[in-house]
């Protein structure tokens, strides 16, 4: 599940639909730092992953996670 949403955020930010600065600014505005770091270490619940995830322009979002499985993709290297 992690992965998944670390390749939705970088498609976001890689596609120019999200601004960097401005989505991490408004997540640790908006998001308890604990929660956040738990969430960005792979940490959190479902529910707690969608609670953060609504602190995100979800539009844009939205439109990322729905594109990925459509996109050429590399072999995952574990190394």
């Amino acid at each position: 599940r992690s992965r998944a949403m670390d390749a939705v955020l970088l498609r976001a930010l890689d596609s120019g639909r999200v601004e960097g600065p401005e989505l991490f600014a408004r997540l640790f505005a908006g998001v308890p730092l604990g929660r956040l770091l738990r969430f960005l270490d792979g940490r959190t619940r479902l529910h707690q992953d969608l609670a953060i995830g609504l602190r995100t322009p979800v539009a844009p979002m939205l439109r990322s996670a729905l594109e990925l499985p459509f996109l050429p993709r590399r072999p995952y290297d574990r190394t």
